[in-house]
């Protein structure tokens, strides 16, 4: 056998065990979107937008646009539009289709996103979803990590159940302080503190409501998910998805 056809089937081999590996790989990244399918959360989410949920865009923050750093292409981007891209929309974070991009992004670190929920529901847990690692091709430090849940208490019933609960508090604890972005009225109030851990192997998270609210029976039609700090990105947070678990009014009183 001669040099030149030994070499020749040396870098034939090379490529096909290059193939075969790419293969492999492909086959890893579609066994583990099957598993991320199989872990998704088997319960109902009143926060889905295809079951008629919306967002509240004056109890919402504006969503992050990207524009050119240098003063040149800050003028053409101004005059033309050209460079400048929007990110989408906030019901993007309602959808269940968490592929790497397909998130709200907004400005910093601070935000809120406001839903009314597709029915009045006693809400016991809150899941964030985030793009997983292993199938992520950019960086995941813009992920969302300190949060807050807060509630809109509405009717009568639901205020008279908050009124008392504040009454026996004032003897003692005290309610957080109402995000500035909260209008006084009507009466809104903290259900869940959350904090989404970026380097846990499940991507999918649940927090509970706290046991006190539960607690007090008060039934929601309206959230709003407070977000406080990210993973490390200064410029911009992204938000994929927020799913709102409990059980229907209706469906307890029937």
């Amino acid at each position: 056998m001669g040099l030149d056809t030994l070499q020749l089937e040396t870098a034939s081999w090379a490529a096909v065990t290059s193939e075969i590996n790419s293969i492999r790989s492909d086959l890893q990244v579609l066994q583990l979107l099957v598993e991320m399918s199989q872990r998704h959360v088997a319960r109902p989410d009143f926060a889905l937008r295809s079951t008629g949920v919306s967002v509240i865009p004056s109890l919402t923050s504006p969503t992050y646009t990207l524009r050119p750093s240098t003063l040149p292409g800050k003028m053409l981007g101004y005059f033309t539009g050209i460079w400048v891209l929007d990110g989408r929309s906030p019901v993007t974070a309602l959808d269940h289709d968490i592929h790497d991009g397909h998130c709200w992004p907004f400005g910093g670190l601070y935000s809120q996103l406001s839903i009314v929920l597709g029915s009045l529901v006693y809400i016991d847990a809150i899941t964030i979803d985030h793009v997983a690692a292993a199938v992520a091709v950019s960086k995941r430090t813009s992920g969302p990590k300190d949060m807050e849940v807060w509630a809109m208490v509405e009717g009568q019933d639901n205020v008279v159940k908050l009124e008392a609960w504040r009454a026996e508090m004032s003897q003692g604890a005290h309610e957080p302080e109402r995000p500035k972005m909260l209008p006084q009225l009507p009466e809104f109030i903290r259900i869940a503190t959350l904090q989404y851990d970026m380097y846990s192997p499940n991507h999918i998270q649940t927090f509970p409501v706290d046991t006190e609210i539960r607690n007090l029976g008060i039934d929601f039609g309206v959230v709003v998910l407070i977000v406080k700090s990210n993973w490390g990105m200064g410029e911009y947070t992204c938000l994929y998805c927020i799913h709102v678990h409990g059980q229907r009014m209706d469906a307890l009183t029937t």
